[in-house]
């Protein structure tokens, strides 16, 4: 049976007190959100978002799968995991991870529930930069990223502090904020 080093475990376990941290720090300043890590299920029920369809659902969405991904993820004791939910329904997740250095906390993969109104009201971005923030700022980082955003939504980010588009260590495009 594979066993983790025990470095890796006491990282992991660090980590996993700053996420905590983090999602309670989102519960205290949007008490009707619940914020918490992303489970298997989380990831299958994202995944099911591609098939909702309407007049009231967006159509574009990410091209990840987060099944897929959830392993992959989980086996990084640095990452930033963070699933938003408002009366029992889950409205938004990500996944991400804090740089090799830990001077930047980037947020890889973002989604919203596709349904128009959403159960966030429209603040799935808001509360997912607060989170990552709060967890860059618990980290000692020093930027937050959003890598890969979809050009589309550029001005949206803008919004929320982030900068224009750039590239990230010269291969990656991303906005960027410097806390």
């Amino acid at each position: 049976m594979f066993q983790w080093r025990d470095d890796h475990l006491r990282t992991e376990e660090r980590y996993r007190a700053l996420r905590e941290i983090t999602y309670e720090a989102v519960m205290e300043e949007y008490p009707e959100i619940t914020a918490k890590d992303i489970s298997i299920r989380d990831a299958f029920t994202a995944d099911s978002w591609k098939h909702i369809d309407g007049d009231t659902a967006r159509t574009r969405r990410g091209s990840w799968d987060w099944a897929r991904e959830y392993p992959y993820y989980k086996k990084k004791p640095n990452r930033f995991e963070i699933s938003l939910w408002r009366g029992g329904v889950l409205g938004a997740l990500s996944y991400g991870q804090t740089s090799k250095s830990g001077t930047r906390v980037r947020m890889n993969l973002i989604e919203s529930i596709p349904l128009r109104p959403t159960p966030l009201g429209m603040r799935a971005l808001p509360v997912l930069s607060y989170a990552a923030a709060a967890f860059a700022h618990l980290v000692g980082a020093d930027e937050l990223w959003v890598l890969d955003p979809d050009p589309s939504l550029e001005g949206l980010y803008m919004q929320e502090g982030f900068g224009s588009r750039t590239y990230y260590h010269g291969k990656r495009v991303g906005q960027r904020i410097v806390l």
